[in-house]
């Protein structure tokens, strides 16, 4: 019998993992997949590394400077700003304060108007005042209606803010929390944005090479669980059941809601079936880049120009993405994630359309070697008044952690699963560990 029992291992359950080990709490973390990752997974193909869907960190989030070593991960930053497609050509928006010379140039393009750009660097400074911690007492809206109201013009959302957030929020209306927005226009003011050498997979293989043999146990489904005289079975299709005193599900409402069944029909905590954004990327071969640096590329003409909000070549980010003399182009579309062959094929070929409007007859020639619909890629973080509070079990016994209980991100992934387990260590008597932060109860969105 196992003290605390966790199914689901992407970052939040590997998260809370480590913070029991640490303190010396014995754990068994159940993943049915082949590996640990959650939605963050790296496929390999004819020598090309596939993210499934286009994924990027921010260095400076909180909780991924506290959980990774960096330097292992051979981290590679993208450039900041973007490259802005609008009225048939390519415009870039430099970020002033780390690139001087681009923001020169930037500042004589019409693209976007003088105002517009001024009052960018009035919000850097307004959300760079103070502790992040303040941003979560701002007065909270939607993030498009905090940008009217900060005074953005119609012709700078529509060119940056919608594709660039939109592309981060994966829904182009904006109507994400302001304070998410806030928290993460801090986050890439003040870091990088990058990716591991290797892929984003690195990310929770880094974490899981941390724990203790025979604690993650993969290709193990969750069949059933049952409770009796306060002890939990967990019955699996391949690792036969497993018993512990504390049940800790670490996946997304609609896999852990069948799983509850029968345990916390009643409890007022159970969580409740919530709106998913999607998201497809498309990967494409290709024997030259159409961008030669390691940049965004962003729709800033509107979904009416064609489906391709953002694009990336990952090869110029990290040359370990593609095989010697190959290029990795990543193309993603939001808000749509097609659950047929036909509907894949369909917009692949509008995606190809789309990109050869921009790079001409070379689009042609990419090739496709990759397609990832996903579905349920992000939880909305709707504007709500919304602040977290302290961790509650939805039963006794039974935790739920994940950025659907924080924010959807990487930060509030692993943030969720370092507050869940020290609301555990308060619970058994055992001693935080060193080098982690006291449980909290601190705003989160």
């Amino acid at each position: 019998m196992t003290e605390i029992a966790i199914i689901g291992a992407g970052l939040a359950g590997l998260n809370c993992a480590l913070t029991l080990e640490g303190a010396g709490v014995d754990v068994t973390l159940i993943e049915a997949a082949d590996a640990p990752g959650g939605r963050i997974r790296t496929d390999i193909v004819e020598g090309f590394r596939l993210d499934r869907g286009f994924q990027v960190m921010l260095t400076r989030y909180p909780e991924a400077e506290r959980a990774f070593d960096y330097e292992a991960l051979k981290l590679r930053p993208l450039r900041p700003g973007a490259l802005v497609r609008h009225d048939e050509r390519f415009h870039r928006f430099a970020d002033p304060f780390r690139e001087p010379l681009a923001a020169m140039r930037f500042a004589l393009d019409n693209v976007i108007p003088l105002q517009d750009k001024l009052r960018v660097a009035k919000l850097r400074s307004y959300v760079m005042a103070g502790e992040t911690a303040d941003i979560f007492a701002h007065p909270e809206n939607t993030t498009m209606k905090f940008l009217q109201e900060f005074g953005f013009s119609a012709a700078i959302l529509e060119r940056f803010f919608i594709p660039f957030f939109g592309g981060v929020f994966l829904e182009r209306e904006l109507g994400t929390s302001s304070r998410f927005f806030e928290f993460l226009f801090r986050m890439f003011a003040s870091g990088q944005t990058a990716v591991p050498e290797n892929g984003m997979e690195e990310l929770p293989r880094q974490l899981a090479a941390q724990l203790k043999a025979g604690t993650l146990l993969t290709h193990a489904k969750v069949r059933r669980i049952t409770r009796s005289n306060r002890q939990f079975a967990i019955e699996t299709d391949t690792k036969g059941i497993i018993e512990a005193a504390i049940l800790v599900l670490a996946v997304a409402e609609h896999d852990c809601i069948p799983l509850l069944s029968g345990l916390a029909a009643k409890s007022k905590f159970l969580p409740k079936p919530r709106k998913w954004n999607q998201t497809t990327t498309f990967y494409y071969a290709a024997e030259s880049s159409p961008v030669d640096e390691p940049i965004i590329v962003l729709n800033g003409e509107g979904a009416q120009a064609g489906p391709i909000n953002n694009l990336a070549v990952m090869s110029r980010v990290s040359s370990q993405y593609a095989p010697p003399g190959a290029e990795l182009i990543a193309a993603s579309v939001v808000e749509q994630a097609p659950d047929s062959d036909e509907g894949m094929a369909l917009l692949e070929r509008e995606v190809r359309d789309h990109a050869a409007r921009w790079f001409g007859r070379t689009a042609n020639n990419w090739r496709v070697i990759g397609g990832y619909p996903i579905q349920y890629a992000l939880p909305f973080a709707k504007a709500t008044q919304w602040q977290s509070g302290p961790v509650r079990p939805v039963e006794d016994g039974i935790y739920l952690c994940g950025d659907a209980q924080e924010t959807p991100s990487i930060n509030g992934a692993l943030k969720s699963g370092r507050r869940v387990a020290e609301a555990l260590l308060v619970r058994t008597g055992a001693r935080t560990p060193r080098n982690r932060a006291d449980f909290d109860a601190s705003p989160s969105l």
